[in-house]
């Protein structure tokens, strides 16, 4: 009987610590896909119950970061940071995103490419507008990359997510894209996802999501979360990159992502006060 009792108040506890960290007004959740040993995608996902609106905040992998210690070729770019030893993986990724935005990160989300399959196929595909021809083989890939899109609207489905998403240069070298355009076709791809994923069928498919991904969020805090966020639609959803001071070749000879550390604490002051435009780009050049 003791025992029964003692199980039923630690659910009770769980249960209104969840309450209280939803009403807490804001959650900001960090979501990675990874490539190998680095993260090659990198998204602020912050929530406001209070307004009921979602602010994501795209973080180019090739953000300048220096890492006291690491040294090595391409150490000072924020993607490598996931594959540091005893500072890396995604805890090292969320403290160091915390550190360039000026935030808490309740929760960290890690997504591999079988995940972005498996979560698009249960949304029945994203719906978008392919903005030009994209072909591109990389056999030595990890997975191996075969991209073959025709220009114009089409569904994307889950086996091939992964290439659009991942899209940076074709065969022939005649497209060639930086961080912010890929950022710009891969913001693009969300809010179609979201539209998909919004209305009374969310915590279906935050439910199927979790399932899916390596993360420290509870499904009793996922469900809570996506209930709560019922109310919300399109327009709730605002798209932002993390603003740059200048890109450019650094001294090791790479192409590296300058922020601008002013805008970017104006950029969150503004997120947090509610000053927000949907689909805004928030990217300096």
């Amino acid at each position: 009987m003791k025992r029964k009792i003692m199980l039923i108040a630690i659910v009770l506890i769980a249960i209104i610590a969840a309450i209280a960290a939803f009403y807490s007004n804001r959650i900001n959740i960090l979501v990675m896909g990874i490539e190998g040993t680095r993260t090659d995608t990198m998204l602020l996902v912050s929530m406001s119950t209070h307004s009921n609106t979602v602010d994501v905040i795209s973080i180019p992998r090739d953000t300048y970061y220096p890492t006291e210690g690491k040294t090595k070729l391409g150490q000072k770019k924020l993607n490598a940071v996931y594959g540091f030893k005893d500072i890396g993986g995604a805890e090292g990724v969320a403290n160091a995103v915390s550190n360039i935005l000026g935030i808490e990160i309740d929760h960290t989300v890690t997504v591999n490419y079988d995940a972005v399959k498996s979560i698009v196929d249960l949304l029945g595909g994203v719906e978008i507008e392919v903005p030009f021809d994209m072909k591109y083989d990389d056999p030595y890939a990890t997975p191996p990359l075969h991209i073959d899109f025709k220009a114009g609207p089409q569904v994307i489905t889950g086996d091939k997510a992964i290439g659009y998403l991942r899209f940076r240069k074709s065969n022939d070298g005649k497209i060639r894209e930086g961080d912010v355009q890929r950022i710009e076709r891969q913001q693009a791809f969300l809010v179609a996802a979201a539209k998909k994923a919004i209305g009374p069928k969310l915590p279906f498919v935050v439910s199927g999501a979790i399932k899916e991904v390596d993360t420290d969020l509870t499904f009793g805090n996922g469900m809570l979360y996506s209930i709560g966020m019922l109310g919300i639609d399109d327009t709730k959803i605002h798209m932002h990159t993390l603003p740059a001071k200048s890109i450019g070749t650094g001294s090791d000879g790479l192409s590296y992502y300058y922020y601008d550390a002013d805008a970017t604490h104006q950029m969150m002051i503004d997120i947090y006060d509610g000053v927000s435009a949907a689909s805004e780009s928030d990217t300096a050049q």
